[in-house]
């Protein structure tokens, strides 16, 4: 028989953080678990010009989650993105809420910014009603992010993290581009 051989599928991973401190702490721990495949860059979203498969963000506050996604869009990756602060959520010079067509129809520019402000009533020490108006505003958020990138032929689905508890804010936002056969997910 002939030797086995052992096929190495990690790819580097770029990891692009803002925050001076959250770098310095991913550093560390990439130093402990030994991994030397992890790259780091401290800018903004907007400042990253490189090419990847997947872009992942966690703790995304405010429209740090739209850059991500558009960002992902931009280079036809896969997305898996956690929203937080919704409270944040504003129009800027790049993006003007609410993004997706059918919520345009629907809700003002205001109203979006109070189902934002909604979004973010999901703290543990609220009472169970009001965590659950928030998680459902949360969802209505997430869902006009959702359809706004699907107009650029991505497959999207709004899910929870599981436990529930993990987190108030467990929302994930996960886009595969449709003309991509290199990613096949079973979401059930």
């Amino acid at each position: 028989m002939g030797e086995d051989k052992v096929v190495d599928l990690c790819q580097d991973v770029i990891l692009v953080e803002n925050k001076e401190l959250s770098l310095i702490r991913a550093k560390e721990r990439s130093d402990e678990l030994g991994l030397n495949n992890v790259w780091f860059l401290q800018a903004n979203m907007d400042y990253f010009k490189g090419v990847f498969n997947i872009g992942v963000a966690l703790h995304a506050c405010g429209v740090a989650t739209d850059m991500v996604i558009e960002r992902c869009i931009k280079v036809r990756a896969a997305f898996v993105v956690s929203p937080c602060c919704y409270g944040f959520i504003q129009n800027t010079a790049k993006f003007t809420f609410p993004q997706s067509h059918q919520f345009n129809e629907v809700l003002s520019y205001k109203e979006h910014m109070v189902l934002c402000r909604f979004a973010d009533q999901t703290a543990v020490q609220l009472s169970t009603e009001r965590r659950q108006i928030g998680k459902c505003c949360m969802g209505l958020v997430d869902l006009d992010r959702a359809w706004s990138a699907e107009r650029s032929n991505y497959s999207v689905q709004v899910i929870s993290m599981e436990p529930e508890t993990c987190s108030p804010k467990n929302n994930l936002i996960v886009g595969v581009p449709t003309s991509s056969k290199a990613f096949l997910i079973n979401w059930n």
